[in-house]
């Protein structure tokens, strides 16, 4: 009963913001898709391959359609959730949309039969340049390797990747892990099978690019208050590992309340007019605490901050696993995972299980594209699958993925302040913050281990019609 008093608690303090965020995708001239999935569309007579190219230009699905169909489509409406916008775009088309685990998920667009949509509409937008490894459409860092050494078979890695062909690009200390890259694609595969005959290799792993959460929108509205003060005990409490972009200390609400940064992307890409993911979370976790805590707004709760991201707009799961390991390291006693791919990776998976075993709680989102696949490292057993509910609380939010995988269901919106300007935001990333956060104010209760919190965030914010 607590826990639901808490997120009835949020869904009021945010209830006041309405739709004032500013767009922020323009992906064609009279169609409006913003970050938290929600459409706006003023179009008048658009043949229907104008749509699908506004649509595979957004590279959220590979886009076939059934040879020779022709439709124009004429519609108007606002703010309305993706599944929904799709249907009024479609106009009378029929279509369905495939999930893969494998790359973009497919929507079948036909008159007669899905098996008949077999004409793909090609992206005609080019993706910037970046300062990037090369990837291809699922993710994967084609030239790239994750390999752990077995630490009894006495190899040496540099000269293993000298002979291989590849350098050393980053390394995972205290646990034999890696990161090899190769000049391409071809030389990695060709390292890939050398290494998988290798008996002194515990595992070889692909790496993959997590992308960064679009930013968020301001508001011209003043957000509640953050009643919530440190404690001028000096006392160690809980520490909440926040794996994200920079947290900016200046000009923030949570300054007071993180510990030194670890930066392991570099420098980061804050800038003094837009809040960070980083901020963003930091803040959404102690207004989760806050709430938690029932009058008491003293606490000796910090945050550790781990920029897996820096400057980049993506980061890869190695660099996810090093900072997971960095902030078990930094003596996390909780780890906010606001991020996650389709793509299980076991370098991942042990370094978590790792954690866990030495009594960490790991939560992680469960995406916002509702397929209804998993989505890692929210879907690993060890981890709190954490999913949105909508305004009213009642339902999981139209744009949040579900499923078997997810334990927990928390308010998808939440207000950040930077330099007093309001910043708003939706999405599976604030649940999994504010989620973090009533997980800290639980286990601030001395002797209470993390296994019970995980019992009482699972058994009491349980995701609406999956249980008693």
């Amino acid at each position: 009963m607590r826990l639901r008093l808490i997120i009835i608690a949020l869904l009021t303090l945010v209830v006041f913001v309405r739709s004032d965020e500013k767009p922020a995708v323009l992906d064609s001239s009279g169609i409006v898709w913003r970050p938290d999935n929600t459409v706006s569309a003023s179009i008048e007579n658009w043949p229907l391959d104008q749509v699908l190219q506004a649509l595979s230009d957004l590279r959220k699905w590979q886009v076939l359609v059934e040879p020779d169909l022709k439709s124009s489509v004429t519609t108007r409406f606002k703010n309305l959730p993706q599944t929904d916008a799709l249907r009024r775009l479609l106009n009378d088309v029929n279509f369905v949309i495939i999930p893969s685990r494998k790359g973009p998920s497919r929507m079948l667009v036909y008159e007669t039969s899905s098996k008949n949509a077999v004409r793909r509409i090609v992206p005609t937008k080019r993706l910037a340049k970046r300062d990037k490894p090369e990837k291809k459409d699922d993710g994967k860092i084609d030239n790239e390797l994750i390999v752990t050494i077995d630490p009894k078979s006495g190899i040496d890695i540099e000269a293993l990747a000298r002979q291989l062909g590849a350098k050393i690009k980053g390394k995972i200390d205290g646990l034999d892990i890696y990161q090899l890259e190769f000049e391409d694609a071809e030389a990695a595969d060709k390292a890939l099978a050398q290494l998988e005959q290798n008996d002194g290799v515990a595992s070889v792993d692909s790496n993959f690019t997590i992308q960064q959460p679009e930013q968020l929108s301001p508001v011209n509205l003043p957000a509640p208050p953050l009643n919530l003060r440190p404690s001028s005990a000096d006392k160690d409490g809980i520490v909440v590992g926040l794996i994200d972009s920079s947290v900016q200390r200046t000009g923030s609400q949570v300054g007071e309340f993180l510990l030194p940064e670890l930066s392991l992307a570099g420098t980061s890409a804050n800038q003094p007019g837009q809040v960070s993911h980083g901020t963003s979370m930091a803040e959404t976790i102690l207004r989760g605490l806050s709430a938690s805590l029932e009058g008491t707004q003293e606490t000796s709760v910090k945050i550790l901050p781990v920029d897996v991201y820096g400057q980049y707009d993506s980061t890869s799961t190695f660099d996810v696993a090093r900072g997971v390991q960095a902030a078990i390291e930094g003596g996390a006693d909780i780890i906010s995972l606001s991020l996650g791919s389709d793509q299980p990776n076991s370098l991942l998976k042990s370094v978590i299980q790792a954690g866990t075993k030495e009594g960490v709680l790991f939560l992680a989102a469960a995406g916002n594209e509702p397929t209804g696949q998993p989505v890692y490292p929210a879907a690993q057993k060890e981890v709190i699958g954490v999913t949105a509910l909508n305004r009213g609380g009642q339902r999981v939010a139209s744009y949040a993925n579900y499923g078997n995988f997810v334990e927990a269901a928390a308010p998808g919106v939440g207000v950040t302040v930077l330099n007093n300007q309001t910043f708003f935001g939706t999405g599976t990333s604030f649940s999994t913050a504010y989620t973090a956060g009533v997980a800290a104010g639980l286990g601030s209760t001395p002797g209470v281990p993390m296994s019970q919190v995980r019992d009482a965030i699972t058994k009491n914010m349980r995701p609406p019609g999956t249980g008693p």
